[in-house]
This record gives structure tokens, sequence and C-alpha cells, in this order.
């Protein structure tokens, strides 16, 4: 690419970055459809049932207790038994190491970027601490979703190198609370310039090999997202190009900044994500709604015994979750060998196939060793490029196959919203037992009246009622 070209590609990034800002801080509560209001409800329990489910994960829980320890204001919830409060960046980094520890959370696959747990922690913890309406708590979840997706579209050659947990997570947190505080378009692009350069160059590798410290991303933009907030305020930012020089010249990927633009207000990006039925990394889904398609046919296979060896042949991106000797509860979840072999031995569903009593349950560590990966070849482009064909051969040498193009939950085979709330209250119903009514009863309440006062801070309290 010539200097020419370079130079029309960043002033295009800062154009369309100015372009970006314009809308986000346009966009009002009644500008955005019932539905994409609806989905961002939805989205908001799922994701907070899924910070709930790993409070009392031992990391988890040592950290929260060292935060919850400090002397400081109680003005936002952690998201664990109780409810109790803490200050404002206490709650966003307590709950934003939750939020992806058990994998349940949701995101967004066509270039593959989790918004929703980038930013909600923040925008939560700052929505109750500043007594903001439960309307303008969703215009930020939803303008945030979808400047992360746009980030993630107009760079996606970071990944398979680079996490998107890292390379997105400061942008998404710093969207999300500059639109909640009503930044001014000038404000809003300051704070996203100086948000860029403080992401996190996390590598992909890292939760493949089970290193913990990818679960801190999160937590990590949280307060580097509300930094870079504070420091637009105090006329400290980046430059109009600086997405460029960090994705582009840094990180390496070729920009794409009509993508930054694309669509916006017409296609909604938080209404094609994905909700998580297991708490692994998606890439293992398909895989293990095969194993249990078979399973229903052959229930005699569950436990493995008679099993030989099990063929698994996933996309060029799924060969990366290859880890047959997964050593903690991150490297089992991005281990389609393990995730394979839970399924096996306990069924897709099981609450334990991912926890610490998996690393060392001795027979799925003998079907991981029976696992075999394979590249599938002829893969479709998005939705359909996630998929799995499983092939299980019989001690007796009869061979079992099946195809799962896209699994359950995913953009092409999205939920039904009964099983999503299902889900919630399975994760919540003895931390917060009211999470799965209180996010029904808000729905219903904005569908038949929009302009209803609800306080965030309030709705929030309702989740630990009896």
């Amino acid at each position: 690419m010539n200097v020419v070209n370079q130079l029309d590609i960043k002033n295009s990034v800062a154009e369309n970055l100015l372009k970006l800002s314009d809308w986000a801080t346009s966009l009002r509560y009644e500008d955005i459809p019932n539905q994409v209001i609806q989905h961002a409800v939805l989205i908001l329990g799922d994701n907070i049932a899924a910070t709930l489910s790993a409070s009392n994960e031992p990391e988890v829980n040592t950290y929260h207790s060292q935060l919850l320890g400090q002397k400081s204001d109680e003005t936002a919830t952690v998201f664990r038994k109780g409810g109790p409060k803490t200050s404002l960046m206490n709650a966003a980094l307590a709950n934003g190491l939750a939020i992806t520890w058990n994998e349940l959370d949701d995101g967004y696959t066509r270039t593959a970027v989790h918004p929703g747990a980038l930013s909600q922690p923040l925008i939560l913890a700052a929505a109750q601490a500043n007594d903001i309406s439960v309307q303008e708590m969703l215009r930020a979840v939803v303008v945030a979703y979808e400047i992360g997706t746009r980030f993630a579209r107009s760079w996606p050659e970071t990944l398979p190198r680079l996490h998107p947990h890292g390379v997105f997570n400061t942008v998404c947190a710093a969207a999300g609370y500059a639109a909640l505080m009503k930044f001014d378009k000038t404000l809003f692009m300051n704070a996203l310039t100086g948000a860029c350069t403080m992401v996190s160059p996390g590598p992909y590798s890292h939760p493949i090999q089970g290193a913990l410290i990818r679960n801190a991303w999160p937590a990590a933009g949280a307060w580097l997202g509300h930094f870079a907030c504070e420091m637009a305020q105090a006329n400290i930012y980046g430059t109009p190009t600086g997405p460029y020089d960090v994705y582009q010249m840094g990180f390496g990927a070729t920009s794409k900044p009509d993508q930054l633009c694309m669509d916006l207000g017409t296609e909604w990006t938080i209404t094609a994500g994905y909700h998580k039925l297991y708490g692994s990394c998606h890439h293992a889904h398909a895989s293990m709604e095969a194993i249990e398609t078979i399973f229903k046919a052959h229930p005699n296979l569950r436990g493995g015994d008679t099993i030989h060896s099990v063929l698994i042949e996933v996309s060029k991106m799924g060969m990366n979750f290859n880890n047959v000797n997964p050593v903690t509860t991150l490297a089992a979840k991005f281990s389609i060998p393990h995730a394979v072999a839970a399924t096996i031995i306990n069924g897709a569903s099981a609450t334990e196939n991912f926890l610490h009593e998996s690393m060392s349950n001795s027979l799925i560590a003998n079907v991981r060793n029976k696992v075999v990966m394979q590249e599938m070849k002829d893969v479709r482009p998005w939705p359909y490029d996630r998929p799995a064909k499983v092939t299980i051969e019989l001690k007796n040498g009869d061979k079992i196959s099946e195809f799962c193009e896209a699994a359950l939950g995913s953009s092409a085979r999205p939920l039904e919203r009964h099983t999503v709330l299902e889900k919630i209250s399975l994760l919540s119903k003895d931390l917060a037992p009211n999470l799965q009514k209180s996010v029904v009863s808000l729905g219903e309440q904005l569908e038949k009246n929009p302009h209803l006062p609800l306080k965030t801070n309030e709705w929030i309290l309702s989740f630990f009622n009896e």
C-alpha cells in the first residue's frame, strides 16, 4: 500500500470516528426500537446471571473480599449473594472480573467481540452511583454494543493473534460511560481516541493455555475506560487517527473504516449476537451439540466405555482450541477436547463440566486423550462459520457421525426468549432470587410505557428480594 492510500485510510478513520461519535451522542432513547430495547434487557439479565454464577469461584471470591473489605462509598452493587455495595469503581472491577469467568456471557460472532461484557460492568455501576434512569442506562448499553461491534468489524484481523477482551475492552467501556454521562460529540470522540490507546494486547493463546489473567481484561477495560473519559473531561485525549495507529500500525490489522458507521440506526448489532447454553468457548458448542444428538439415538455411549476414538472436524479458527491437557478451568473452557470429553461423561448441560472438579476427573481425562481434531474444508461464511462434525469410533469398529453447522444459541439459531430466561433463573436463583422476575418485569413495563420513571439502582436492588 502506498503512502497516499495510507493517508486516505487514516483520514477516513478520523472522519468515520467523528460520524460515529455524532450518531452516539444524537441517539435518544426514543429513537431505539422496542425490539432493540427488549434485546438489551435480556442481554443485561443474561450477563448479570453469568456474573453471579462466578462469584463463588475461589479466585473471584478472593478478589471480591479484598474490594469489599476496603472502606468506600457504598454506591454500586457487587453481583454476589446479598448484593453488597461498594464504590462505583470497585463494583465495576468486581463485576468485570466475574462476568466472563464462566464463559456464559453473550457475544457477537460476525467478528468475535463481547461488547456487553466489556461495557456493562462500568455502565451498571455508574448508573447506580449517579442515580440514572433505567432508560438512559439502556441507551448506554445499546450505544456501547453498537460501537464495540463496529470497532471489531473495522479491525477484524486482530484475530487470531489477539483476544477481543483485550483489544476492545477500553473502547467498549469508554463508549458506554460516555453515553451514560451524555458527553457531547467532541468530548465523546476525545474519550474514544484516548481509550483506543489504552487497550490491552492480550494474546489469544492465553485463554487456550489457561492464563486466568484473561478474565481480568474486562475489569481492566472498565477502569481504563472510565479513566479515558476523565482524561477527556480534563482536555487530555488522543488523535483522530488514533484507532488507525493502534489497530493497523500497532496490531497489524487492515483498517476497514467504512465499517465504523455502516448501517448505524438501521442494523442493530445487539440483536444479532448469541446467548450461550454451555459454559465453554463458543467454538466448542457445535461439537457438544453433535454429541448430544448422537447420544439421543445411542444413550448407551454415555460414559465413554465403549468409545475407541472421537474425531472432531472444525473450522480453521476452531483448530486453535486443541489443548488436550488443560491445567486451569479457563483452559478447560477453551479446550474442545475437554468440552467433548465432559459432554460424553456428564452431558453438555452439566454445570460441573468446566469447574475445578472437572480438572481432576479421571474419566474426563481418559476421554480427552481419545479426541483427535481435524480442520474442516469448505466452511461457510458467518453465521455458519463455527460448524463441527463429530465421528465416534467404537471399540467394535463401528462409526457414528453427526454434523452441526451452527450451534443452538448462535446467530443462525438464536435461543427463544423463554430459554434465556430459564438460564438466567438457573444461574441466579440461589444468589439473586428475583433476577429473572425483575428482567421480565422491566421488559413488560418498558413495552407498555417507555417513559415510566424507573431508576437503575432500584431495579438492581430488586434482584436480591426474596
